[in-house]
């Protein structure tokens, strides 16, 4: 079974990182030839030139490029490693909040992402609406939060974009509202954002609607959606299997929505920042 050498992934970072093979000797406290000779073994195990050697320097090849954040890595798993079987593991903790409205298996994927990336976080995860996340993160509860704008709310946090939805009326196939004098709305509690969107497109549109069913969380929203309670509000990604996008003329058009990453502040460990970084590329 074929691996990458530490020592030579060691003077590989430090060669692209000081734009020199000399600089980069220096960093690793060993000779330029030798810095060569790892370099060169480290070439030959990826099959593929990394470095772009010229009079102004050394580069990155497209190879190298791909390489040196999974270098980047393994070093730093190996200095954890090391500290771990030492007992001086540094663990920080992350107070991590989630949208209820964003995806349970995407959720699934991130946490594993984080938890390869940066072993040494020790993760604390809520999941609720983004109007409580927010204020978490406000008042100190929260060191990140993932929530769903609909472009009304404002956060006094620095807000990061992750990615745009499309808003839908949703409801089980084939239900028919054309013997309801007023449309039955699943929804959840009135300080969810998709709550009031909702109910004010409706008002907009002078649609007569009561509230059907009040869950607690998506999940029970989508079950009884399932159900065939009545039409409720979802973000696309958030439409499950048995759910399907309603149409009718009562039913007003919808905007889009938004997830958005509430960062931690500047002076926040840098362990931190390292995972806001690692939720905005699962989103990209």
């Amino acid at each position: 079974m074929r691996s990458l050498d530490l020592d030579q992934l060691r003077a590989f970072v430090a060669v692209a990182e000081a734009g020199s093979i000399s600089a980069g000797a220096g960093r690793v406290f060993r000779s330029q030839s030798a810095v060569s000779e790892q370099l060169q073994k480290l070439e030959s195990a990826a099959g593929a030139a990394l470095l772009l050697r010229s009079r102004q320097g050394v580069g990155l090849t497209p190879a190298g490029q791909r390489l040196i954040g999974h270098a980047r890595q393994l070093l730093a798993l190996g200095e954890l490693a090391l500290h771990d079987v030492r007992n001086e593991v540094r663990r920080t903790q992350a107070r991590l909040a989630i949208s209820d409205y964003f995806r349970s298996d995407e959720i699934a994927g991130l946490l594993a992402q984080l938890g390869r990336r940066c072993p040494q976080l020790r993760l604390q995860v809520e999941v609720g609406l983004s109007a409580a996340l927010a204020q978490g993160h406000a008042e100190g509860r929260h060191d990140l939060a993932v929530i769903m704008r609909t472009g009304a709310a404002r956060e006094r946090a620095k807000t990061l974009p992750l990615r745009r939805e499309a808003l839908h009326w949703v409801a089980a196939p084939g239900l028919d509202l054309r013997e309801e004098s007023e449309l039955p709305l699943v929804l959840l509690p009135p300080d969810c954002r998709l709550h009031g969107l909702a109910v004010q497109r409706l008002r907009a549109h002078r649609s007569a609607h009561r509230i059907a069913h009040q869950a607690s969380g998506v999940a029970g929203l989508q079950a009884a959606l399932r159900a065939g309670l009545g039409v409720g509000c979802l973000n696309a990604s958030a439409i499950g299997p048995g759910l399907a996008i309603a149409r009718s003329p009562r039913l007003p058009a919808l905007p889009d929505c938004a997830f958005a990453l509430l960062a931690p502040p500047a002076d926040a460990p840098a362990d931190l920042h390292e995972a806001a970084a690692i939720v905005r590329a699962f989103f990209a």
